[in-house]
């Protein structure tokens, strides 16, 4: 296959490993930021990875909505003097647990790949 041509199994798992991360950005986004809504999210994220990760709505929300559902986020809207009301997120104290667990997670599964994609799995 050239360089040039679609792969469908590779974007499939490209994907897939990305969804995962997605969740674990936006949490962070959301400690990091405090009480922030979607388009804070979504600049955070997009600033951070240097412009590499730009993220859609349809990405997004789904992932708050989800949080939110589960309890790992607590949402609110606000009315502001200009223009239209704006939901926030903030993260709930397990939220705040969970992320935590999750971070150790990543850290865990990132060192093991690491050793055995790299060749160093003694």
């Amino acid at each position: 296959m050239q360089s040039g041509e679609s792969n469908p199994l590779r974007e499939k798992l490209n994907r897939e490993m990305r969804s995962g991360l997605y969740a674990l950005f936006i949490l962070k986004a959301v400690e990091e930021l405090g009480d922030t809504y979607g388009y804070e999210i979504v600049k955070y994220i997009e600033e951070r990875s240097g412009g590499r990760i730009k993220l859609r709505d349809a990405t997004v929300y789904p992932i708050l909505r989800y949080f939110t559902k589960r309890r790992v986020l607590e949402s609110y809207w606000t009315e502001p003097d200009v223009g239209l009301p704006r939901k926030y997120y903030r993260l709930t104290p397990d939220g705040r647990r969970f992320l935590k667990e999750l971070f150790e997670d990543y850290r865990d599964l990132k060192s093991v790949a690491e050793r055995i994609l790299e060749g160093d799995g003694r």
